[in-house]
């Protein structure tokens, strides 16, 4: 009788054994900034290539790290921006490309490969790219200068959306200061943090989310945001301008990578392959209202959509960076944060 038992036993742990692994070969779990890929995309990997996607979404690249650092979530393809690649990489948290299965590769533009934050691009793939700026209704504020003060003005109070991101608004502060959005000395920070700590009373919201929607609305009448979401709306109401600030402030490259602790690797790769494909990537593209990094993809994208906002020139990037990883300052950033948020 116990040894029946036993084989019941052992048999059903096969069986849950061998299903999981047979569920594990057909899915690809997927953690990506909400708003980037439309179910029509994910429909049409899941019927070329009978593998199974899981979506989950997150609005800032601290969420992404803290899922990653936690271990407990297995995501197979995740999309750090720039610095956050750094990051990850120093942490030992992201699996190394196998570049041979992603063929598509040629069709990026050379200008987003091997850049500072991984320069062989082992570890990342480029995939969108934007800027960080701000959008107002000129039906409620008439023509706004194009400057980051107007984001501190008294007049509108109660009116103003800030990115909930440490690092964009910190960004916001040091350029209205005259300096790098990288900056580390302390005395430079600490009155960044002053500014920002001054400017909370007029916040009515800090959100990364769904910032374009509360300026669409009329919720609010400035809101600092993502050119993606941003431009996307000003395309469809023509009371809403978006701003590249003259004090320049953040370019960033979103990047399509693997975690260390990915299940389905192999599949990762599939549908990171997939997503560069150029008539995919058009559409990825058209839907989040992002730039893509995809060359090839430019010929499929309607012309209405490759405008000087979603694709600005040198000369109104000449201001912007790309955000690094600050180190051990990061943690000083993360402090003051705090405090400007529960004050």
């Amino acid at each position: 009788m116990k040894v029946r038992f036993l084989t019941i036993v052992l048999f059903s742990i096969f069986t849950l054994i061998f299903n999981s692994c047979s569920r594990s070969k057909n899915e690809v779990n997927v953690y990506v900034w909400s708003d980037y890929l439309s179910q029509d995309v994910i429909e049409e990997f899941e019927k070329e290539t009978g593998i199974k996607v899981n979506l989950d979404t997150y609005d800032s690249n601290e969420a992404l790290l803290e899922k990653l650092q936690t271990g407990v979530s297995k995501y197979d393809v995740v999309v750090p921006s720039d610095y956050m690649v750094q990051i990850l990489i120093r942490q030992n948290l992201l699996h190394e490309i196998d570049k041979a299965k992603i063929p598509n590769l040629k069709h990026i533009n050379p200008r987003f490969l091997n850049l500072q934050y991984d320069p062989e691009n082992k570890f990342s793939v480029p995939f969108f790219w934007g800027t960080t700026g701000f959008a107002y209704r000129k039906d409620k504020v008439g023509k706004l200068p194009e400057t980051w003060s107007v984001l501190f003005d008294e007049k509108y109070k109660g009116k103003i959306l800030m990115l909930d991101d440490m690092r964009e608004c910190f960004a916001v502060a040091l350029k209205l200061l005259g300096h790098s959005i990288n900056e580390t000395d302390t005395s430079i920070l600490l009155k960044a943090k002053e500014i920002l700590a001054n400017q909370k009373k007029l916040v009515k919201q800090y959100n990364s989310s769904g910032f374009d929607q509360a300026i669409l609305s009329g919720d609010v009448w400035i809101a600092h945001g993502w050119s993606g979401q941003l431009v996307k709306i000003a395309e469809s109401d023509s009371n809403i301008v978006y701003v590249l600030p003259k004090e320049g402030g953040t370019l960033w490259i979103d990047n399509l990578a693997i975690p260390k602790s990915a299940d389905n690797i192999e599949n990762a790769h599939i549908f990171i392959n997939f997503l560069l494909k150029p008539e995919i990537s058009a559409r990825v593209s058209e839907f989040s209202g992002y730039a893509t990094v995809n060359e090839t993809a430019k010929k499929f994208i309607n012309q209405k959509y490759l405008t000087k906002q979603r694709y600005p020139d040198e000369e109104a990037l000449k201001n912007f960076e790309l955000m690094q990883d600050l180190g051990t300052v990061t943690k000083l950033l993360d402090r003051f944060w705090t405090e400007i948020k529960s004050q």
